[in-house]
């Protein structure tokens, strides 16, 4: 069963809520939340941002498509002329025809992949960005006297004191438990 954002904040707002019912020092936490697709889409520098990786991408397209179709062309030439060609002929096209693939599948790997160039450029252009968001969210949440801010796009908190933070607690729990 697959859960939508939607529910699963409703689910995390739910027990927050009913925690926050339980714990005296918790039913005075001031929560807020911020919807981060809205700043995203109406952010000028990340609109700019995401103009130059979609330039990026479709030059990165381009190229790839230009490769297809010089194997996809030597392919169809290849099956035509298939009884036409001297064996040795037929065995060069061919040879062509496996670097060509093999050159599509490296062009993929080093432009799109998990470490492709794309890859590392989306994140040079996007962590600055993200980096200031999160400084901005931490500032108001701190001059706001904020204990909470929740991001109803994610699903998950941005911005909590420090003094609300159970991680170590569950930590020492675990390893009790081992």
């Amino acid at each position: 069963m697959k859960l939508t954002n939607h529910l699963v904040l409703t689910l995390l707002v739910g027990m927050l809520v009913l925690f926050m019912g339980s714990n005296s020092a918790m039913a005075q936490s001031k929560i807020r939340y911020i919807d981060s697709q809205k700043v995203l889409d109406n952010y000028p520098a990340w609109q700019d941002v995401q103009k130059q990786l979609d330039e990026l991408r479709q030059k990165y397209e381009g190229e790839f498509e230009q490769i297809r179709q010089e194997a996809e062309n030597l392919y169809n030439e290849l099956q035509n002329q298939s009884l036409l060609l001297s064996p040795e002929k037929k065995a060069e096209k061919e040879s062509q025809l496996l670097n060509l693939q093999a050159q599509l599948e490296r062009y993929q790997r080093e432009k799109f992949g998990p470490q492709g160039e794309f890859y590392r450029k989306n994140a040079e252009l996007t962590e600055p960005i993200i980096t200031k968001i999160n400084q901005i969210i931490k500032k108001i949440g701190e001059e706001d006297g904020l204990d909470y801010i929740l991001d109803v796009a994610q699903g998950v908190v941005l911005f909590a004191k420090p003094e609300f933070d159970i991680t170590d607690r569950v930590l020492e729990e675990l390893n009790k438990a081992q």
